[in-house]
């Protein structure tokens, strides 16, 4: 494990990860991004509200996600299906 150095929201944090420091510092930058953004739409926010917030909005894409995700896996499974019937048909 190795620790990575990232800024977010103008905090310098070392991060503890087993995942390449490449992919650390790009999560950290979408952190400091998503952080930015929620910070120009809202008036006099503090920090720790800030980093709720923005864990809130990650939370939210991230459910959004994975409801598409399986969405997805059973509109496939359901095509799989269909197709497994019209080879069996064709035989």
């Amino acid at each position: 494990m190795a620790n990575v150095s990232v800024q977010i929201m103008g905090q310098n944090l070392e991060v503890a990860s087993d995942a390449d420091a490449e992919w650390v510092k790009a999560v950290a930058r979408a952190v400091d991004e998503r952080g930015r953004e929620i910070r120009a739409r809202t008036r006099a926010i503090n920090t720790i509200d800030l980093a709720i917030l923005t864990a809130l909005n990650f939370a939210d894409e991230l459910e959004r996600l994975r409801i598409e995700h399986r969405e997805l896996l059973e509109q496939l499974d359901a095509l799989n299906r269909r197709l497994s019937q019209s080879f069996e048909g064709n035989k």
